[in-house]
């Protein structure tokens, strides 16, 4: 159990491995973030009831483009054949329901979301959401974790052996998450790893031998 090991002294061993792996994280992080490029997704309305998708990247990418209702349920999905830095589509909505809506394009583990509103006067357009997925890394009994908090929603880590929570830290909103965790000393077995924000939950199990 995490509790038996992480008393002072071995918080600052804790401590000094986050300030190391700030770096090293984030150098193996930043190949994540040139694959992303600086995608940018735009919707804009024609009418009440079509809009034109825009996208654009700084690198050429294949897209995967979805819409989701607000029940989480995907009402579109495609992917695009050939490596382009802009994409541009006339959406006709006039087959969805009235309600609340987010589109999401990805481009490796890089996300940008904006979500919209269609009425019956209109097609209302919330703001762009970029989204990177954490980066994980275990070796040598240390695991190093960098994540990018865009939306500077609160973030918090969980430990789990199987279903018991054995470890919980509360990181908040900052944006440039960097952490280090000496595990070296946990008894034997498999540990989910859950970095959790408001609306997502991102999983790394962790084999300790």
């Amino acid at each position: 159990m995490f509790e038996l090991y992480l008393n002072n002294e071995n918080m600052k061993t804790i401590n000094s491995i986050s300030k190391v792996t700030m770096l090293l994280a984030f150098v193996a992080f930043a190949n994540t973030l040139m694959a992303g490029g600086n995608l940018k997704v735009n919707i804009l309305p024609l009418t009440a009831e079509k809009a034109v998708v825009a996208i654009s990247n700084t690198a050429a990418s294949n897209f995967q483009i979805s819409i989701e209702n607000e029940k989480g349920e995907f009402v579109y999905f495609m992917e695009t054949d050939a490596d382009s830095k802009d994409f541009r589509k006339v959406f006709d909505f006039s087959n969805l329901d009235k309600g609340d809506y987010k589109l999401s394009v990805t481009v490796d583990e890089a996300t940008t979301e904006r979500s919209f509103k269609i009425d019956n006067s209109n097609i209302a357009v919330g703001k762009e959401k970029s989204i990177i997925e954490p980066f994980f890394a275990y070796k040598d009994g240390v695991l190093k974790l960098s994540y990018l908090n865009f939306s500077e929603e609160n973030v918090s880590l969980n430990f789990y052996d199987k279903n018991e929570l054995v470890y919980s830290k509360e990181i908040g909103k900052k944006f440039n998450v960097n952490e280090g965790f000496n595990l070296s000393k946990l008894e034997r077995g498999n540990y989910s790893v859950v970095l959790s924000t408001d609306d997502k939950n991102y999983s790394y199990n962790v084999n300790v031998e």
